[in-house]
């Protein structure tokens, strides 16, 4: 007995494998190159971190070497006596002191300084003052500062110990030199230094010279 031939539309057609694309994939996302762009920045902020550190270091040690602010050193080079009489009356007595004085600067760095200001004292009495121009001492150098003291004799005539140290020969006086000034330290942070030279002197009315010195100074950093 003959079967029904079956028909066409109703013969599916044989499923056909189909090639995965190639564009698409079936794994799950790789994370590792996020993560690794991580690292890379973590390394790279470390290492900057690292040399920032390094080289305050550095700066850190020059500065407290090389840059280590030093005290000046003031001398008392001469002193001179001018326009001095030798009359046994102070009325008739004028004196001007002539003083010699060198800074040294020790330091990397410039010493800038103002207006340099000297005194003289007779028994802690004030008797005479003058000030010398500002300026620099480079690094490493030496500047000269030379001041003129009129004395102002007019004071001393009623005292009765100046009288007798005219008697006697001998004049005792003191003399106070203070200059105040800046050091830069890397040409940025600048640092006072003031220097203070106290001297004490004595005049032979005799030979209307000086006698002796004694001088010391005291620096504020």
């Amino acid at each position: 007995m003959l079967q029904p031939s079956p028909n066409r539309d109703q013969i599916a057609p044989l499923a056909m494998a189909v090639a995965p694309d190639s564009t698409i994939s079936t794994k799950s996302p790789q994370k590792t190159k996020p993560i690794h762009n991580r690292h890379k920045l973590i390394l790279c902020f470390g290492t900057c971190g690292i040399l920032i550190t390094a080289i305050f270091i550095i700066l850190l040690t020059i500065g407290l070497t090389l840059y280590k602010v030093k005290e000046p050193i003031m001398t008392m080079n001469s002193i001179t006596l001018e326009n001095l009489s030798s009359s046994s009356t102070s009325s008739s007595l004028n004196m001007s002191v002539v003083a010699d004085v060198s800074v040294k600067n020790p330091n990397a760095a410039s010493y800038r300084y103002g207006s340099s200001l000297t005194s003289v004292y007779y028994n802690e009495i004030l008797v005479g003052q003058a000030k010398a121009p500002p300026g620099v001492a480079q690094a490493r150098r030496t500047v000269r500062l030379n001041v003129t003291v009129d004395l102002m004799v007019s004071q001393l005539i009623n005292d009765a110990q100046f009288t007798q140290d005219l008697v006697t020969g001998d004049v005792r006086f003191k003399s106070s030199t203070l200059v105040g000034g800046k050091v830069k330290v890397f040409g940025m942070v600048p640092h006072h230094v003031d220097v203070m030279m106290n001297c004490s002197l004595t005049v032979d009315v005799s030979t209307l010279s000086l006698r002796n010195q004694s001088c010391w100074q005291h620096v504020w950093l």
